[in-house]
């Protein structure tokens, strides 16, 4: 951290704590980045902010404001559209996290038209609705320099703005990341994330809980490889993929490959998905750092063949198999592991087999015999069964027992 910037984030901070340090910021001649993050601040604290920058008499140079997760309104934001001195020099703002409400998107849209450095803007969860995306897709033209958007956890927010915000960030030349977490998209909406995928060089694109399904990520896929693409983060999670998805795995195997950070995490992908999977990881141009599956519902097989993919790949450094065992194939691994004492690192640091207690399901029910069945069928019956569990029994050692193995080839 250079002497220029001001961290003070997650310390409990409220208006009338942080007024030494705001005005030991008036004596402070260069700020360029400021985060407020994570406090109890509020409109009071804002007024301070831009009397500490006014006094400064900094007009010049990159400043980065983040005031995530405080309890900023909508005032906020007309103080720093009274403030020349941020009007000027703002590239980045974080307000996300505050509830701004609708009534923000005059201020919202007077932000985006003069502050011409702009390139970032993250209003996550700031209780806006369709009205407010509106005025903020109104205010964005084509000299915009806008780079990054982040508009997710606002509700309700309607297709056809959202279609309308999107068509507009498909005209502006530097647009590339975009994050849409937990809006629903409807077709329109889809249809216009599509023309923006072809039409603009995104590098990171975030749809996490947008529920798109499996038809809708196939759609969005075919779009955004269309044209080679330096897409570096793509997250899918939470979007209701199927095992049919692994099939854009294949299809488009180099933009994959190219991908550094890649999240399916609550897809029931299934084993078939898991294979598909280790097909890339063994791709010598693979490129993923992060690989994130936890509940992908990828079962003991699925994540075996995962892990042994990795004694090919040399990129991959975090990959999160959480919640893909069933109980009973977990409490098997457990005993298994517990007999096995020759190995001391089980599990390597940065591959994550834990499961989620909420999501382990007991599926297998048991069988009761016939009562009225003679001895004679109820002995022949119960040596079936004894075999059959028998043989269960193998085939989940020998399970485990690859499983063992793929994790110490991985380490």
């Amino acid at each position: 951290v250079s002497e220029d910037e001001v961290i003070v984030s997650d310390c409990e901070l409220q208006d009338k704590s942080v007024v030494p340090l705001l005005k030991a910021l008036c004596e402070h001649k260069s700020i360029a980045m400021l985060d407020l993050s994570h406090n109890m601040l509020g409109n009071a604290t804002m007024e301070e902010v831009v009397a500490a920058l006014i006094s400064s008499g900094q007009k010049y140079g990159a400043f980065v404001l983040d005031m995530h997760c405080n309890m900023f309104g909508p005032t906020a934001l007309f103080q720093i559209c009274e403030c020349p001195v941020i009007i000027n020099r703002l590239e980045v703002l974080n307000i996300s996290g505050n509830r701004l409400t609708d009534a923000c998107g005059i201020y919202l849209s007077t932000i985006l038209q003069n502050c011409k450095a702009l390139y970032s803007l993250n209003i996550e969860r700031c209780s806006l609705t369709s009205r407010a995306i509106q005025v903020v897709a109104d205010a964005l033209d084509s000299g915009s320099i806008l780079s990054h958007l982040s508009i997710g956890y606002n509700n309700p927010v309607s297709g056809s703005s959202l279609a309308n915000l999107f068509n507009k960030l498909a005209k502006l030349e530097r647009f590339s990341e975009l994050s849409l977490c937990g809006l629903k998209l409807t077709r329109p909406a889809l249809n216009s994330v599509c023309q923006l995928a072809q039409s603009s060089c995104l590098s990171s694109l975030i749809l996490g809980g947008t529920n798109i399904g499996c038809e809708g990520a196939v759609q969005l896929t075919n779009s955004l490889f269309q044209e080679p693409q330096e897409l570096v983060k793509l997250d899918l999670s939470y979007c209701q993929l199927t095992r049919d998805y692994c099939g854009m795995l294949k299809t488009h195997a180099p933009a994959f490959c190219n991908i550094i950070k890649l999240n399916l995490t609550g897809n029931p992908i299934m084993p078939q998905g898991g294979t598909a999977l280790s097909l890339l990881l063994a791709n010598p141009q693979c490129s993923l750092k992060v690989l994130l599956l936890n509940k992908c519902h990828l079962g003991l097989s699925g994540v075996t063949e995962i892990i042994k993919s990795l004694t090919e790949n040399e990129s991959l450094e975090e990959l999160n198999l959480a919640g893909n065992i069933k109980q009973e194939q977990h409490d098997s691994t457990e005993k298994e592991a517990a007999d096995k004492k020759t190995s001391p690192a089980f599990i390597p640091g940065d591959i994550n087999l834990q499961n989620s207690a909420e999501n382990v399901q007991e599926l297998d029910q048991l069988v009761v015999a016939d009562s009225y069945d003679n001895s004679v069928e109820n002995v022949q019956d119960s040596g079936l069964v004894d075999s059959a569990t028998s043989q269960g029994r193998l085939d989940a050692s020998q399970s485990i027992e690859d499983l063992l193995t793929a994790i110490s080839n991985a380490e």
